[in-house]
């Protein structure tokens, strides 16, 4: 335990008088950290003793990555004010050789932007115990190959006076009147898709607000990122929006030209657009770009259509039995697309239209074929196979079926059919991994790629979607068990490689862990269970906890890439718990990763792991590769509207010369 103070600070005892030097304090059953890590109550009697307020952090162990272990703020005061995180301390970690990777310094008060120092703040350092490094562990620092250029970004489009308060209407772009302060609601790049030198996308707006069904009426937030007004929106009581879609605002579509540098609003004037919750999906062939995303209120799928080359929209159409629309693929020259279905499930569908007549409004699925119906709601797929005659999708649970699908195969001129939609098997589900059945229903499929002959996926894992099955089977935790049932059952993303699913399946676990908690109704307690797998590299999420969504993958220059969704920074905001027992990142950390495989076998090497420079960026999003394999595309998802680095953004990454 090491102490920094304020020369001519004096160290005050706030303990009690009856304390001896011997400390009895229990030892959890199961540490998902490190087996021999000490109870976090031993450090916190101690911050507690020197301390009216406790703030801790300590070293983040070299082999997971930028992952570190805190105490919690055990005064209720300190929770209601502003905390920003400073990377610190590093010449005691040379010092130390190297058995503390980074350590943190939380500065209290007079803090009002990021890496703003306060005068005369006393630093509280926890250091614990050896942090130990583990053998085959990916890289850590980040070993970058590729250059970075913004080609586009989301711009304030509203002003924002406060809660509950009406939007002044802005002087010019970007300026508000006194009073006010810039809003930008754009905040995913949803759907993203390439035709020729044309990138199209479309968006979803301050989705970080919108929470359908979790709260009845949500009260309002505001910090200095990102407000959320929820049922005291001006503008959701004025459209009669629930409270939980009171942020809410219509999604726009976009083309960026990469030839002539220029972005343009393609947003059609059409009342499906302006009815539809995001963007989500977008995919092409040929000249026909398809832009779709699910209905405001759950009211089907839309899907909307423009020719590239003339940028003229050439319309729409709904398909009430469809609940949701995830991501397109062209495979074989035969454009494909995974939904969720309003009655359960999900199915694989294939567009038999024209660039002429792109929908048939006669048919109830717009004239899509339905080539696959699955247990789970489609989400991500792949061409699969050296001769691309397969078909890979990871699913969704609606309500049930997450997991990975493979197809039968197909003939490749032809392509899949009505014919083949019984016919796919399940070749993983979470079950397989997961030891807590409840917990195992909150997985989801992430994003997947065929690449060195194996099929690669990560999970999905929402931030409390662990929890809130929890809640469905045991009802609402204690207060004061909130917190650990919320950490014992989180899950960060799980990275996987199967090799000849289609054959003799033989599945590797890449990042994962090795056992997990389970739940034991008996004795209403978390038991460390074996999960029947041993990470080949490290623990999950890449070695970073906060990693809860495998969001995008593809392969660039003959290598695998995977974007994430990182959480830290909401949680080094205030707005939610550490996932494990105190786990937090630095905040040069915060944002989205993106890593990379070089070669197979191999583990993963970070390639940028604080979104691209930007905390807000929670999320890359989208992935895609240009027509000539030089430009990797990414657009990303952002957690902030108030700030100039809010809302979504668009970028080309190369390699390096």
């Amino acid at each position: 335990m090491f102490y920094a103070l304020v020369r001519g600070e004096k160290d005050p005892w706030y303990g009690d008088k009856s304390q001896s030097t011997l400390w009895e304090e229990k030892k959890p059953a199961a540490n998902r950290i490190h087996p021999t890590a000490k109870p976090v109550e031993l450090v916190e009697r101690a911050l507690r003793n020197s301390r009216l307020v406790i703030w801790s952090r300590t070293c983040s162990y070299p082999s997971d990555g930028f992952r570190s272990t805190v105490l919690q703020q055990s005064d209720e005061t300190i929770r209601k004010e502003r905390l920003i995180l400073v990377d610190g301390l590093q010449a005691f970690a040379r010092e130390s050789q190297q058995t503390m990777k980074t350590c943190l310094v939380l500065i209290r008060n007079g803090i009002r932007r990021r890496y703003e120092a306060a005068a005369r703040c006393v630093i509280i350092a926890a250091v614990f115990a050896l942090c130990f490094a583990s053998a085959g562990t990916a890289q850590i620092q980040p070993s970058p190959i590729l250059t970075d250029q913004l080609l586009a970004q989301a711009a304030p489009d509203e002003c924002f006076a406060g809660i509950g308060q009406p939007y002044p209407a802005m002087l010019s772009p970007g300026v508000c009147p006194s009073g006010s302060v810039p809003k930008t609601n754009q905040a995913y790049v949803w759907g993203l898709t390439q035709s020729g030198t044309k990138l199209w996308f479309g968006t979803a707006a301050n989705v970080t607000c919108i929470t359908p069904g979790s709260v009845q009426n949500p009260t309002p937030i505001q910090t200095t990122t990102l407000v959320c007004e929820y049922g005291e929106s001006q503008y959701g009581q004025a459209h009669d929006l629930p409270p939980d879609y009171g942020d809410w605002r219509p999604p726009k579509a976009y083309v960026y030209d990469t030839a002539t540098s220029t972005l343009t609003d393609k947003t059609p004037i059409d009342s499906k657009f302006s009815n539809t919750l995001g963007m989500r999906s977008a995919g092409t062939m040929g000249d026909t770009v398809f832009i779709a995303g699910p209905a405001l209120g759950k009211k089907g799928v839309n899907i909307f259509a423009w020719s590239s080359s003339t940028q003229h929209y050439l319309g729409s159409c709904q398909v009430s039995s469809f609940n949701n629309i995830r991501q397109w693929r062209l495979i074989n020259n035969v454009l494909y697309a995974g939904v969720g279905n309003e009655t359960g499930g999900g199915s694989i569908i294939r567009w038999n239209g024209t660039p002429q007549q792109p929908f048939d409004t006669s048919s109830s699925t717009c004239g899509f074929e339905i080539v696959a119906n699955l247990p789970g709601e489609a989400a991500y797929l792949t061409a699969f196979g050296d001769n691309s005659d397969q078909i890979a999708v990871s699913a969704w649970p609606n309500p049930h079926g997450a997991g990975v699908y493979l197809s039968p195969v197909m003939n490749a001129a032809r392509g899949l059919t009505a014919r083949d939609a019984s016919a796919w098997t399940r070749v993983w589900e979470p079950s397989n991994y997961e030891p807590d059945p409840v917990t195992a229903t909150a997985y989801a499929g992430g994003a997947i790629a065929y690449w060195n002959g194996a099929l690669y996926f990560g999970t999905m894992n929402l931030v409390t979607g662990g929890l809130l099955a929890f809640e469905k089977v045991y009802g609402t935790p204690p207060q004061q068990q909130f917190i650990e049932v919320f950490q014992n059952t989180y899950r960060a993303i799980s990275i996987w490689a199967i090799q000849s699913p289609s054959t003799t399946p033989t599945v590797q676990l890449l990042y994962g862990e090795s056992a997990l908690p389970k739940y034991d109704p008996t004795t209403a307690t978390f038991v460390s269970t074996p999960t029947g797998f041993t990470p080949l590299y490290s623990p999950s999420g890449f070695g970073n906890l906060f990693n809860g969504h495998t969001w995008s993958a593809t392969v660039f220059q003959n290598r695998l890439f995977f974007g994430t969704m990182d959480w830290s920074y909401l949680q080094g905001e205030g707005r939610a718990p550490p996932p494990a027992p105190g786990v937090i990142q630095p905040s040069s950390a915060w944002g989205a990763d993106l890593w990379r495989f070089d070669s197979a076998p191999g583990p993963a090497v970070a390639e940028n792991l604080n979104g691209l420079g930007d905390f807000l960026n929670i999320g890359f999003r989208n992935l895609t590769v240009s027509p000539d394999g030089q430009s990797l595309f990414l657009g990303t998802a952002s957690t902030g509207n108030l700030t100039p680095m809010a809302g979504w953004q668009l970028w080309d990454l190369q390699l390096a010369p």
